[in-house]
């Protein structure tokens, strides 16, 4: 038997006790209306971990939606087979080379004829009486499109592809003018993209433009995020000061799904598992938040990135120059960059100023200069884009730093990684 706890705070699923409606976004009100327009396209778009596919999985049953990710999708063909798939339909079909005889005034006549059938159905009789023999027989690829149109149109199924930003760019195009023509025939699709991708619909096919629903996420507010922790607690018997809940509420940094892991990871640092009796405040120590932390971030390693950044370009030229640190350690400036970083308060996006003061906050006398922290954030930009292309966890773009992964940023400020790290080694720049 699962311990009441999993049912409760939900990191990798659909939360039911802990589910929020964000009152402001009303994205629950919007993904309703959008369901409702015929032959419309619904996208939906906004950061990593901000609860798009939960939003998704709560308004429509399990049974409504065909989920399909475009990590594997090549083609449009790709994407009707994946949904057939789910559907439970024939993947292949034969088509069969047959001679047909029928009985007629004149006597018998015959035809060749190339008729496709359902795989499994060579022989049989056809309307009005036609007898046939299966003569010869070849493999075909099947028409999905047309099958998901006569299996899918005008129904309440809803195709649910994720991660269209991760299609490659030749075959968006093909599946854009795809979905575009099965909306068209009744088929309801929604899309769920990152917010700097959420126009590659409208770029793959441009007669998409005013056929899609766009509804947009954003991060979560600190308040919104203590909601999920004082729904949990309660529902599990438990009382945790306001003080420790919006603790964990900033660290999660604007994301629900890393809000349901912190939650989760306290409670089974305090070995609380099922429903309590409430009594009386559960305590919560500086070591057990922190414990609790740092289990957390067991649940992702981030620890390559972090020491390819922390390593920074591969150049040759003079010696890096080190500076010291208020940790106590030396380091060069992408060191700075990272320390700077992960000072509080936590955030995700920076503009070069403030990286600068904060480069400046963690250095003792001497700090890297403007020009030597402007060619490392770009060249940090070009290592994030070498690890992961299509989702790099930072991107830099001359005045402003964005991290674009909660998870990365919770990794680097809760993880021990950046202390474990050699911090007396010499680099060339």
């Amino acid at each position: 038997m699962v311990d009441f706890v999993f049912d409760v705070f939900v990191p990798n699923g659909t939360p039911t006790h802990t589910y929020v409606t964000r009152g402001e976004e009303k994205n629950e009100e919007k993904l309703t209306a959008a369901l409702d327009m015929p032959k419309m396209v619904i996208s939906i778009s906004g950061p990593s971990k901000t609860g798009k596919t939960a939003l998704v999985d709560t308004l429509l049953t399990a049974d409504r939606i065909i989920p399909v990710t475009g990590h594997s999708l090549r083609s449009s063909n790709d994407l009707w087979q994946s949904v057939m798939r789910w559907i439970g339909g024939p993947e292949e079909i034969e088509k069969i080379k047959e001679r047909v005889l029928k009985a007629g005034a004149a006597g018998k006549t015959s035809a060749e004829a190339g008729i496709i059938f359902a795989k499994g159905k060579a022989e049989g009789q056809l309307n009005g009486g036609i007898e046939f023999t299966t003569a010869t027989s070849e493999k075909h690829g099947i028409e999905f499109f047309e099958a998901v149109v006569n299996e899918l149109s005008e129904s309440d199924f809803v195709v649910f592809l994720d991660d269209f930003h991760y299609i490659a760019e030749e075959a968006q195009v093909d599946i854009a003018k795809s979905i575009k023509a099965i909306a068209e025939r009744g088929v309801r699709v929604c899309i769920a993209s990152v917010p700097h991708k959420s126009d590659d619909m409208v770029r793959a096919n441009d007669e998409l433009t005013g056929r899609i629903i766009s509804i947009l996420f954003d991060y979560w507010t600190v308040q919104e995020l203590e909601l999920i922790a004082k729904n949990g607690f309660s529902t599990l018997g438990v009382d945790i000061a306001p003080a420790i809940i919006k603790k964990l509420a900033t660290e999660a940094l604007g994301s629900p799904q890393l809000m349901q892991s912190l939650c989760l990871n306290l409670c089974l640092e305090k070995r609380i598992r099922n429903k309590q009796v409430l009594e009386r405040r559960t305590e919560v120590s500086d070591e057990e938040y922190r414990a609790a932390l740092e289990r957390t971030t067991l649940q992702t390693d981030y620890s390559r990135t972090v020491e390819k950044l922390h390593t920074g370009a591969k150049e040759r030229g003079t010696q890096r120059k080190e500076f010291n640190l208020k940790d106590g350690s030396k380091g060069d400036v992408y060191r700075t960059i990272l320390l700077a970083l992960i000072e509080n308060p936590p955030r995700l996006s920076y503009d070069y100023d403030e990286i600068m003061d904060r480069i400046k906050g963690v250095c003792i006398e001497e700090s890297p200069v403007g020009s030597s922290v402007q060619l490392a954030l770009k060249q940090m930009d070009g290592i994030a884009k070498d690890i992961k292309k299509d989702t790099p966890v930072l991107e830099w773009d001359d005045d402003k730093l964005e991290v674009t992964n909660p998870y990365f940023m919770f990794y680097l400020r809760s993880s021990q990684k950046i202390d474990h790290i050699h911090t007396g080694k010499a680099g060339m720049v």
